[in-house]
């Protein structure tokens, strides 16, 4: 499931849950899902810093993984703007 499609999903339910119309679906869901995107650079912040203090005594290792957390973060923001 795609982070936008999760962020209207999750959106709707909320205002449903709250007993609001879906007059403001769009905002609610921009909202969830920078707050999702925010998450996910976070998480790969914190993978990133892990692999350099597992993989210290091998730092190509740990910079050949880092390289390609940040290709897949690359692609991942690219895919969600494509999406708006």
């Amino acid at each position: 499931m795609s982070l936008h499609k999760l962020a209207d999903d999750t959106a709707r339910d909320v205002l449903e849950k709250l007993g609001h119309g879906t007059d403001k679906l769009p905002e609610v869901s921009q909202i969830i899902e920078a707050a999702l995107e925010q998450s996910i650079r976070g998480t790969k912040e914190r993978c990133i810093e892990a692999v350099n203090i597992c993989c210290s005594a091998d730092q190509d290792l740990a910079h050949k993984i880092a390289e390609q957390l940040r290709l897949k973060e690359k692609a991942l923001i690219a895919n969600l703007s494509s999406l708006r």
